[in-house]
Order: C-alpha cells, then sequence, then structure tokens
C-alpha cells in the first residue's frame, strides 16, 4: 500500500478494537428503553442498522426538546453529543431524516401505544383515589394536519388520568365510523385496572355503561344531554328544588370567575339506565371580568358508585379534573408541539408521532413541570439533552407529582 494510504478495512477494525478495549459507555438503564425494546420491529432484520428503541428514544427526548417531526429528529441525533447517542445504542454514524421516517410510518401503532400505555398506567395507578379507582378521561382529538386526498383526517380517542396527568393510550377511529365503538374498544385494554371514567354526552350509552361496570368491574360519572331525551327528561322531573346544594366549587381564570354548585340524589329506584346509584345536578354560574356579562348553565350527571363511595366533593372534583384532557393534552399539543399543522400523513406517521408527543409530555410531566413549553427549552439547552428524562426512577416521579 503507497505510503499516507488510508484503508478503510483497518481503520474500521481499529475502531473496533478500541471500543471492545473499553472506551465505550455502557447503554442507559431505563425503564422506558425496556418497554421501548418491546415494541415490533417491521424492517427486515438484514437492514437493520440502528435499534428501533434508540430511533424511538430519540423521537420523543427530541419532541421533549420541542422537535416537531423526523427532520427536527434528525437534527437533534445530528447536534447531540456522542456519548449521549451511546447510552442510547447508537455508534458510528448518525440517523437521518430517512431512516426515522421509513422506521417509524411503518410501525404498528396499536402496539407502540399499548406499551407505552401499559408503562404510564403502572405509574398513574400508584396514585389512584381513596376508593382503589384510577380516575380518567375519555376524548378525541383530530389531526388536522394529517388529511389526505380524499380520505378524512385522523381521529384519535385519548385516555387521560386525572390526578397524574398522564396520557395513558390512544385509538385511532375507524373511516366510515366515530368514537363511541371507539372509546369501548380502547377501555377493553384496561382490564387489569379498576377506572372511574368520566366522558361527556356523546358516550353516555347503555352499552358503555355495561361494558365499564360489568365487564371492567369499573364505575363511571357521565354527564347527560339531549342526545339521551327520556334518560334527560326522567332526571329533569325529579324534584330538585327540594334537594339542597351539597357542594360549591369555585374557579378563577381565563378572565372569568366560575361557581359550580352540585345537587345530588340517590337512585334508589333507578333511572331506567344501567347501575346508576346517583344523579347530579350541576349548576354553572359564570362572570366575565371584562364585561360583567353573567351566564347560568344547568347539567346533568349521573354515576355508577354510591354515595358513601362517591361524596359530592370528590364528584365535582372529578367533574372538573375531566376538562384536563382538553387543557393538558389537547392544547398543548397544538399550541406547543403545533400538531394541527403537522403535514405527516403516510402510514402510521400521524398516530405514531401523536403517542411520540404525549410520551414526551408525560416525561415532562413526571419530571415535575408544569409549563411543558418551559420544559422543552429547559431540555434543549441541558448537557445531556433531556437523557434523565429516561431515567428517573418510576417510583420516585409518580410519588412527586
Amino acid at each position: 500500500m503507497p505510503a499516507g494510504s488510508v484503508s478503510p478495512v483497518s481503520s474500521v477494525a481499529e475502531a473496533l478494537d478500541h471500543w471492545r478495549a473499553g472506551d465505550r459507555v455502557d447503554l442507559l438503564r431505563s425503564e422506558l428503553l425496556d418497554v421501548l425494546a418491546a415494541v415490533r420491529d417491521p424492517r427486515d432484520p438484514r437492514g437493520r442498522r440502528y435499534p428501533l428503541a434508540a430511533l424511538l428514544a430519540i423521537a420523543i427526548l427530541a419532541t421533549a426538546a420541542g422537535m416537531r417531526g423526523y427532520a427536527g429528529f434528525a437534527t437533534w441525533a445530528r447536534t447531540v453529543p456522542e456519548d449521549v447517542l451511546s447510552q442510547l445504542g447508537i455508534r458510528f454514524r448518525r440517523p437521518s431524516e430517512k431512516t426515522f421516517r421509513s422506521a417509524l410510518q411503518r410501525l404498528d401503532p396499536a402496539d407502540l401505544d399499548r406499551q407505552l400505555g401499559a408503562y404510564f398506567t403502572a405509574v398513574a395507578a400508584a396514585q389512584a383515589t381513596q376508593s382503589g379507582l384510577l380516575a380518567v378521561a375519555l376524548d378525541g382529538k383530530t389531526l388536522r394536519g394529517a388529511r389526505r386526498a380524499g380520505a378524512a383526517a385522523a381521529h384519535l380517542v385519548s385516555v387521560f388520568a386525572h390526578h397524574a396527568r398522564l396520557v395513558l393510550g390512544q385509538l385511532a377511529v375507524a373511516e366510515k365510523s366515530n368514537e363511541i365503538p371507539c372509546v369501548r374498544k380502547l377501555l377493553k385494554l384496561f382490564r387489569q385496572v379498576r377506572l372511574l371514567v368520566t366522558v361527556d354526552a356523546m358516550h353516555t350509552q347503555t352499552a358503555t355503561a355495561k361494558l365499564i361496570c360489568s365487564t371492567l368491574k369499573s364505575h363511571y360519572l357521565m354527564i347527560v344531554k339531549s342526545n339521551q331525551p327520556t334518560l334527560l327528561a326522567r332526571i329533569q322531573a325529579l324534584p330538585w328544588a327540594e334537594v339542597p346544594v351539597t357542594a360549591t366549587d369555585d374557579d378563577h381564570g381565563h378572565g372569568r370567575i366560575e361557581r359550580r354548585t352540585l345537587q345530588i340524589l340517590t337512585a334508589a329506584r333507578g333511572i331506567g339506565f344501567p347501575y346508576a346509584k346517583q344523579v347530579v345536578r350541576i349548576t354553572r354560574e359564570r362572570l366575565v371580568s371584562a364585561t360583567g356579562a353573567r351566564t347560568v348553565e344547568v347539567v346533568y350527571a349521573i354515576c355508577s358508585l354510591p354515595f358513601e363511595q362517591a361524596r359530592p366533593a370528590m364528584i365535582a372534583t372529578w367533574l372538573r379534573q375531566h376538562w384536563g384532557i382538553e387543557n393538558r393534552v389537547h392544547w398543548v399539543r397544538d399550541v406547543t408541539f403545533d400538531e394541527d399543522r403537522c403535514t405527516v400523513r403516510t402510514g402510521a406517521g400521524p398516530q405514531v408521532l401523536a403517542t411520540v408527543r404525549n410520551s414526551a409530555v408525560n416525561l415532562h410531566r413526571l419530571g415535575g413541570a408544569t409549563n411543558i413549553a418551559e420544559a422543552c427549552r429547559v431540555t434543549a439547552f441541558s448537557s445531556d439533552r433531556g437523557l434523565t428524562l429516561l431515567t428517573n426512577d418510576r417510583t420516585t416521579r409518580s410519588q412527586a407529582c
């Protein structure tokens, strides 16, 4: 070989010997990485250059630092210190945008969400209420930017833990269908946990109530509106004028003052709805601070828990926390991560990226963050680029929330 020439074969061999000799960084020990390693990899084993768990971890950490898509994941991987990538199991070459795009859009999104959902459910279950129930809210959101020609945009239904403020899972609504059957299918994934399920009026359905109480051995708190006219008429006909106010809940924010008063009756003889034990009348009085305008709204709800297990103050808390799924999940994904303008629409990409965003928000919340946008900025400038989000002890984090 001529003087001064370099053998690529010998240089690779020397690099491998150098790494085996001890100049390597031990792989990160993380429960979440173990969960990601259990996700099924659709790629041909002969062409795999990067572990799928490492690519998913990068996607989550990049999102936790404010990145918003495949190009952002590649930028994060290109600029992160080598020791951080080494701890995730990536060496010698950094993954490109094409690598992330090819791998993530071919994943089974239901499998990914099932694996991550089981992990975050275990965290949230440690913070169940005194009754032993894990209070969760269900609601849907459309990925507006993922609309494809000739087809509707993906619509996802999510499960959100009230107290832990974590997304525990999501499922895509089938085309030419709606949220109602999707919610039932999603709830069936939580057979190992006793739930207190809060839903809006759309899901006040007989079949859903039977699934929750009979099949899942859990309980519900459902809003009743005009989509159940017979049930609503029966509830409105109850002697509410004779029922005292049992709980009052005040809320200040968003330029208004709101007071919610609750009146509760025990459904001793039933009201024609499966497993209903209590009937609730909620009166919402709102005062707009800027204009002085006042509004009064009356809403009804039914609960499958008896009075002894669900006191008025607890019901008021569940009703208030139900809307956390809008304020703490959907709003954050839209405003902080600009989800509605994300135009990823190929394969499983839209749903996978939504799961990645949920996971990033969950990790920030488990780390004690109350402002997700600020947490993303701090993560972007941290020395380890947020690697500690994966390594914090699960029990410690759940107790800190």
